[in-house]
């Protein structure tokens, strides 16, 4: 349900309002409120913000307000708030299963069509075919419209295309021209374009043009692993290594001669004699034979020890030449002349290539003066050991240089890996090399191209793109709308004639059905459906023929065509299936309905309120409110105030007792007048001829009420009722009792919905000038009325 309206900013009367009291609504709200200060306006906000047609609320800018229009509406389901937020780009949340029923309803789908015209007749098919029927003729009418203007809009744009681009571009190349994909690199695909013509022009000189070369690995020949193992090497080194040599060679000795374990025998007798070297006599713990350092044992150590020794010294010399023949400069300077070379022969490539093309960019050498160093220090480090081969020398140096020679290796790889690449590239781009001719051809299509998308021919592509897409939409969606109208005239009248019939016939009780319901295509260049059908009043055809007899023009009164208006409204609720989610709102409901239609409309509405979720109804008459009012439990209803301040001229919306407005209002706006005699204020000028309005009204229906027409709603109307019945006044001067009843009816009125501005140079009187003396003459002459003269 609409649970409350909090804020109402720049939108018509409601220049700033934030709700303040008690102004939430019921399942039952009534709105009571003069004309002119809102309701339609209210009604409007709610029709917005159900069918989200931002319009509706822009149209209806207060003037002069600096305000930014804004709305905010409260929604209650189950307790839980949602919160509608209008903003200058619509509304936060959609709002459905809102109907409402006001003169816009009644405009768009009930009185166009009953001037009876062939042009009425097509609108009042729109409304016999209802909502969707409307949309569907609509869209017939659009469709058949747009596609005339679009076939002429396309020719306008295939001529400015072709003339603005140029270049041999026909109207027959045109599709083939729209079809082209931009290309976001379209100035660097001509120069390449433009390049490329050059290059078939240079194709002579290209191909005699050499390739860059590769770099051979460098092969140092340098054993690192051996030189560091050697430079490790010490004097417990070359004693171990001999030992286990000898060791190996008894070992095979032993098991020749069937010793069976031989090294379990040998290092319990090595270790045996480590644990008696200090003794001056040695023996064997097995055979207990004597030994000294001449036994053959001992012979063969040494031997042993001076070959490993022997052994690597002469690695040492080897090494050394090894590491001395390895020229380092005279490496990097045959490196260094090869990317020399290459790099000349990049320069001379990059001139033809395409600079998709990436010319080799790997850095060989990172540091040659750390090379050097490094190398250096190799020969240092075999030096040192050469020396003393006894002592162990730092491996650090081998290891650096080391790393630092596959660092370039790698390196090396990765330059012949590109200058592989690049090659493959140049051979690729020799090969496909145009001819002059063919490269020019290209440019000139590029160019093309380009000129596709220079910002005017992409808008006129755009529009013709658009347009042809609008033009096949339109030829496709035709058939499907004029089946759909067909379905859509079917489907309302088996489904809502005989429910409009009913509240015709049995509810209103008027005497008048509709019949016989034809549905008639536009024909040749026709946009627009006719409903063929019959009226009927008392089973009397009416013809549509205004020089006819019983025509429907003359025999319809408004009243007929406000309740006709209010069936259809009601038969299309009682037929939708959401109807128990429906919140209904009804502004001014009673338009031209005599006392019997009211006293229907009462019952209907007191009805409808158990049928679906909230009614909302605004009304100047706070007597029909009440009439619903006081049918309802005091839980499911609330009546508000829809008030004008005088000074501000902004309204807003208040908590209301209809209850005193409707049992008092006559008697104290009596009592005020009189009051304001006694000190006449100017300020209360809008209050004061409000209440004199409405005393005047009340009175003349409450003495004329059988004489004033039903239909009869203002007090210019009611005025109008008065003097064409002919009564007699108290005062028998009745020209001049008429003539001021019209003076202060000009003079306090407030066109609303339409009506004529009063001529105030007739009246005598303007009220926007109005001085506190006239006023109050005002005030006097119309409690003289009520008191004497009517």
């Amino acid at each position: 349900m609409i649970h409350k309206i909090e804020r109402l900013a720049a939108i018509g009367k409601f220049h700033d309002y934030t709700a303040t009291g008690n102004v939430t609504f019921n399942k039952l709200t009534l709105f009571y409120a003069d004309n002119g200060i809102g309701k339609t306006t209210l009604t409007s906000v709610i029709r917005s913000m159900a069918n989200g047609d931002i319009n509706v609320i822009s149209r209806r800018k207060t003037t002069g307000s600096t305000l930014q229009q804004a709305a905010r509406i409260v929604q209650r389901v189950s307790g839980a708030d949602t919160t509608h937020t209008f903003r200058l780009t619509g509304w936060s949340n959609p709002f459905p299963h809102i109907e409402i029923f006001d003169t816009h309803f009644v405009s768009e789908n009930i009185f166009s069509g009953f001037d009876f015209s062939e042009d009425h007749k097509k609108q009042l098919y729109q409304f016999v075919i209802g909502a969707q029927g409307v949309a569907i003729q609509q869209q017939i009418e659009q469709n058949k419209q747009a596609k005339t203007t679009t076939r002429q809009v396309i020719d306008n744009i295939v001529g400015q295309i072709v003339q603005q681009v140029g270049n041999n571009l026909t109207a027959e190349m045109l599709n083939a021209f729209l079809a082209l994909q931009q290309n976001v690199n379209i100035t660097q695909a001509i120069t390449d374009a433009e390049i490329n013509l050059t290059n078939a022009r240079a194709n002579n000189i290209i191909q005699a043009l050499r390739l860059p070369g590769t770099i051979p690995t460098i092969h140092t020949g340098i054993n690192f692993d051996q030189i560091i193992a050697d430079l490790q090497h010490t004097t417990q080194t070359i004693s171990d290594s001999a030992l286990e040599k000898l060791f190996r060679d008894h070992c095979s000795d032993l098991s020749k001669n069937a010793i069976s374990y031989p090294e379990n025998w040998l290092r319990t007798g090595f270790n045996y004699i480590k644990s008696k070297e200090t003794d001056t006599e040695l023996a064997c713990p097995f055979c207990k034979e004597k030994f000294d350092l001449n036994s053959d044992i001992f012979t063969a150590y040494i031997q042993k020890f001076n070959d490993e020794l022997n052994a690597l010294i002469t690695r040492l010399q080897n090494h050394s030449e090894t590491v001395s023949g390895f020229n380092l400069e005279a490496i990097i300077q045959s490196i260094e002349n090869i990317l020399q070379t290459n790099s000349d022969a990049f320069t001379a490539w990059t001139t033809h290539l395409p600079t998709t093309v990436q010319t080799p960019s790997t850095v060989i050498f990172s540091n040659t003066q750390q090379l050097h160093v490094q190398f250096n220090a190799v020969i240092e480090a075999i030096r040192q050991k050469q020396q003393n081969p006894s002592l162990p020398v730092d491996p650090l140096p081998l290891t650096e240089f080391q790393t630092s020679g596959q660092t370039v290796n790698s390196n090396i790889a990765d330059y012949n890996t590109e200058v592989n690449l690049y090659n493959t590239s140049i051979n690729s781009f020799k090969a496909a090399i145009q001819g002059i001719p063919q490269a020019q051809n290209e440019v000139d299509r590029l160019k093309r191209n380009e000129k596709r998308f220079d910002t005017a021919i992409v808008a006129l592509c755009t529009q013709y793109q658009n347009e042809k897409q609008n033009l096949r939409t339109l030829d496709a969606a035709y058939p499907i709308l004029v089946q759909q109208q067909e379905a859509a005239a079917a489907t309302f009248f088996t489904t809502y004639r005989d429910t409009i019939n009913h509240y015709l016939t049995n509810i209103f009780k008027t005497p008048f059905r509709i019949d016989n319901v034809v549905h008639i295509p536009p024909l040749g260049r026709g946009t627009q459906s006719r409903m063929g059908y019959t009226l009927t009043i008392n089973g009397q055809q009416i013809s549509f023929n205004p020089a006819d007899n019983h025509n429907a023009k003359d025999s319809l009164s408004d009243g007929d065509k406000s309740t006709l208006a209010l069936a259809f409204f009601l038969a299309k609720l009682d037929v939708d299936p959401n109807k128990a989610d429906k919140i209904v709102v009804f502004d001014d409901p009673l338009s031209s309905f005599d006392r019997n239609r009211r006293l229907y409309t009462v019952r209907i509405l007191t009805d409808l309120l158990r049928g679906v979720k909230q009614v909302v109804v605004l009304s100047h008459n706070e007597h029909f409110l009440h009439e619903i009012y006081k049918g309802i439990a005091a839980a499911e209803k609330k009546t508000l105030h829809i008030v004008e301040n005088f000074t501000t001229k902004a309204s807003s919306i208040a908590e209301l007792d209809l209850d005193a407005l409707v049992r008092v209002d006559y008697f104290k706006h009596l009592d005020e007048l009189q009051t304001f005699l006694t000190a006449p204020d100017i300020t209360k000028k809008e209050e004061i001829l409000g209440k004199i309005r409405n005393i005047l009204e009340a009175c003349l229906r409450f003495r004329f009420y059988r004489q004033i027409n039903g239909n009869s709603k203002t007090l210019g109307s009611i005025i109008t009722d008065v003097d064409n019945s002919g009564i007699n006044f108290r005062d028998a001067n009745r020209a001049d009792v008429l003539g001021a009843l019209r003076l202060l009816n000009g003079v306090s009125a407030k066109p609303h919905h339409g009506e004529p501005t009063p001529d105030y140079n007739v009246l005598g009187i303007d009220p926007t000038t109005i001085t506190v003396t006239e006023l109050a003459n005002c005030v006097q002459d119309a409690l003289n009325l009520i008191d004497t003269r009517i």
